[in-house]
């Protein structure tokens, strides 16, 4: 009997260990749990359906029955066992969903870099289009500086013409005021010898003097002109004043074509340059004898006479006239532009004994070209004179 009940107990714990070791760790908890625990019922049916077939042997019936009550005790194990395994499939479930909210989160936490980067992309793109707005911004700034610099000193600039336009308007203002009184002056003046002549007149007629006529008046007035050449006027007429001669560059185009007596005194207003203007130089002998790149004199002389000729080609004056002075016909060189013929007389002085060739308005003398110009009774290549005569 002893020998059957070590066959069963033997038959059972191999059964039971056969079970046991027949269950894959590898498998999931819940799943491995389900299955042990069918396993281990079926062993249990197994083991009452051996216990019953034990029992039929004598002696057997209290080992059995202890037997017996240890599987229900295991049984009572397997119930827990079976709790315990839903309650894990329960936190199983719990610990799942966690993970899929987890995942969601996750998913949107990465959706949400995503975002976050897009933007911070975005953010630095627009930092670079500020950056260089702003340096744009900067160059604006430096360049409207820089105008505004050119701008200030453009004003200071004008503001300082204005006050030099302003003192030159007043300084204009006066002298035309001046001028304005000498006009009154000479207004009044010249309105009184306009009486004192109506009242002579009216004297001389009421005298009966039939010699009395305009040209007599007008004789008695006297006439001016220039002796070239020389400092001092001649017998029976009065210096008016003693200066240089002067006029254009002897090769300009512009500038006047007629021979200036420049004084010596000159003075002068503060008009400014303009941007167009002709020019004035003075005078020079060219190739007369003794005299040759020296400056030129000349006087303005007053003669008693009403009227004052220059006579070329004769040193004789006409008829009823009265000589000044007589001279050589002066005139540009025939190759320079055209100038003024005039009078130089025939002893010429330099006005310094400075020897400069400067050039400027020349005094050539004036030689005859037989042609046009009838021969005789004139000459070729004879020097032109000339006089100067009063009546």
């Amino acid at each position: 009997m002893k020998t059957v009940f070590k066959l069963c107990f033997v038959w059972l714990l191999a059964t039971t260990f056969t079970v046991v070791n027949s269950h894959d760790p590898t498998r999931s908890t819940a799943c491995g749990y389900e299955q042990l625990l069918e396993d281990l019922r079926n062993l249990l049916a197994q083991t009452q359906s051996s216990a019953q077939n034990c029992k039929s042997d004598q002696g057997m019936g209290a080992v059995v029955a202890q037997l017996v009550a240890e599987l229900s005790s295991v049984k009572d194990n397997l119930n827990v066992l079976k709790i315990s395994q839903q309650i894990v499939k329960s936190e199983l479930q719990t610990t799942k969903s966690d993970l899929e909210a987890t995942k969601s989160e996750r998913q949107t936490t990465n959706s949400e870099l995503q975002t976050m980067k897009s933007e911070l992309q975005t953010t630095n793109s627009e930092l670079q289009i500020m950056k260089s707005d702003l340096q744009t911004t900067q160059s604006k700034l430096q360049t409207m500086e820089s105008e505004m610099q050119t701008t200030k000193s453009k004003l200071q600039t004008m503001e300082l013409e204005l006050q030099t336009t302003q003192s030159e308007l007043q300084a204009t203002k006066s002298e035309l005021q001046a001028t304005q009184s000498e006009l009154h002056t000479t207004k009044s003046e010249l309105q009184t010898m306009e009486s004192e002549l109506k009242t002579a007149l009216t004297d001389l007629q009421s005298t009966k003097q039939t010699d009395v006529t305009p040209s007599r008046i007008k004789t008695d007035l006297g006439s001016t002109f220039i002796r070239w050449g020389r400092k001092s006027c001649p017998t029976n007429t009065t210096l008016v004043y003693a200066g240089v001669a002067g006029g254009k560059y002897y090769d300009h185009k512009g500038s006047g074509t007629n021979r200036l007596c420049l004084t010596r005194t000159p003075q002068f207003d503060n008009t400014a340059k303009p941007p167009y203007y002709g020019n004035l130089y003075g005078a020079e002998y060219e190739d007369i004898p003794g005299h040759h790149n020296h400056d030129v004199p000349c006087s303005v002389c007053l003669a008693p006479q009403s009227t004052t000729i220059m006579v070329p080609a004769t040193l004789t004056c006409p008829p009823g006239w009265t000589p000044h002075y007589t001279g050589h016909l002066a005139s540009e060189h025939f190759s320079h532009y055209g100038g003024e013929y005039v009078c130089l007389d025939g002893s010429p002085e330099d006005d310094s004994s400075v020897v400069q060739n400067d050039n400027g308005l020349l005094f050539y003398y004036t030689v005859t070209v037989c042609g046009s110009l009838p021969c005789p009774p004139y000459s070729n290549d004879k020097v032109v004179t000339c006089v100067v005569c009063s009546k």
